[in-house]
């Protein structure tokens, strides 16, 4: 099963130029089987999520949400629907013990891109992976971001970031199984039953 797990839309990011239902046709029409909307500081409320599911069955849409931490990083947060994540306030330590009480699934989004080291202590509070490719990840952080994750022992996910249609289909995770619902996706991505595929030169 090819997923996609992070992708924006105008509608609830600013800084995309696509809109909602551009960016599912545009995904299901590439050939991936699933994607999580992940907008920045904004959660798609799950009945609007039932909604999406419905209508474009059996391509499966789940949602989360991508939040810029005090320390200026990019975390994505899938599995927690609580609108106390749309703040924008939060440090990193905090964040994490926020994810980790409530059983959600925490990556640091595009290592790298706005600092040479990485500016959040993911060692004494590590995520559930790295971004290791995406239309934000340059190509030279590729390997250090490979190595940053085999050093804590943390795996790499690979997604499009796509803010506008020709996006979808760059990068993409491809699950050893369909996840059921979404708590089934959060054990499949824990437990690294997956791996990537990345396209971008």
């Amino acid at each position: 099963m090819k997923i996609d797990l992070h992708v924006h839309c105008s509608e609830r990011s600013a800084c995309a130029k696509s809109k909602e239902e551009e960016q599912i046709q545009a995904a299901i029409a590439c050939g991936l089987d699933a994607m999580v909307f992940t907008d920045h500081g904004r959660l798609v409320s799950p009945a609007h999520l039932n909604t999406l599911n419905q209508r474009y069955a059996p391509f499966r849409i789940f949602g989360g949400v991508e939040i810029t931490v005090t320390e200026q990083e990019d975390l994505l947060v899938l599995g927690i629907h609580d609108p106390l994540l749309e703040a924008r306030t939060w440090d990193y330590p905090t964040l994490h013990a926020f994810v980790r009480e409530r059983g959600g699934w925490i990556a640091l989004a595009h290592p790298f891109r706005y600092h040479p080291e990485i500016a959040i202590d993911i060692v004494h509070y590590p995520p559930d992976a790295l971004e290791g490719c995406s239309t934000n990840v340059a190509p030279p952080n590729r390997p250090r971001i490979v190595e940053t994750a085999e050093r804590l022992n943390l795996p790499v996910v690979c997604n499009s970031d796509a803010h506008i249609t020709p996006s979808l289909g760059v990068a993409y995770n491809c699950l050893d199984e369909a996840p059921e619902d979404e708590a089934h996706l959060l054990r499949l991505l824990r437990a690294g039953a997956f791996h990537c595929a990345c396209t971008l030169a």
